[in-house]
């Protein structure tokens, strides 16, 4: 009996392994539809700027918005994107086409991993959080911004 309660409990663990890198955090593609069902709920957006081969913007992703969006306790308090720097055009805010470049230019990202917590103008509700200066504190100084944010949409 212990032998086949220990099987399903390893069929059951490997099983479920895949599941947490089977998570993606959304890729910002139109702007205007985020800013605009961010704002029908009064959610603000989390826009991560990223680049490919940044290993604190990989620790942000992996440790933090697969997280956010796994456990499903943030569904009702954040639209969570990320926009790779190098990637393809977007849709802006006014539904133009642009490359992720321009958006990055507007909002002065120039140093990755760079979050910010947007409005359903595109504004920004709280201060950016730029680089990863503390592993230890990142995770509340994100909690911090996104609460900041929540009581400017309220």
């Amino acid at each position: 009996m212990p032998s086949i309660l220990l099987r399903l409990c390893l069929v059951l663990l490997l099983g479920l392994a895949p599941l947490a890198h089977a998570v993606e955090v959304p890729p910002l593609t139109n702007l205007r539809a985020d800013l605009a069902e961010a704002g029908q709920h009064r959610l603000p957006v989390l826009l991560l700027f990223h680049t490919h081969g940044c290993g604190y913007c990989h620790y942000v992703i992996e440790d933090h918005l697969k997280p956010m969006i796994m456990s499903g306790q943030y569904r009702q308090r954040v639209l969570i994107r990320q926009l790779e720097a190098h990637g393809g055009e977007l849709v802006d805010a006014d539904g133009r086409m642009i490359e992720p470049a321009a958006l990055m230019r507007r909002y002065k990202v120039r140093f990755f991993p760079t979050l910010m917590l947007l409005g359903p103008e595109g504004e920004v509700l709280a201060e950016p959080l730029v680089g990863v200066a503390n592993i230890d504190l990142y995770g509340t100084q994100l909690e911090s911004a996104l609460q900041k944010a929540e009581a400017r949409l309220r």
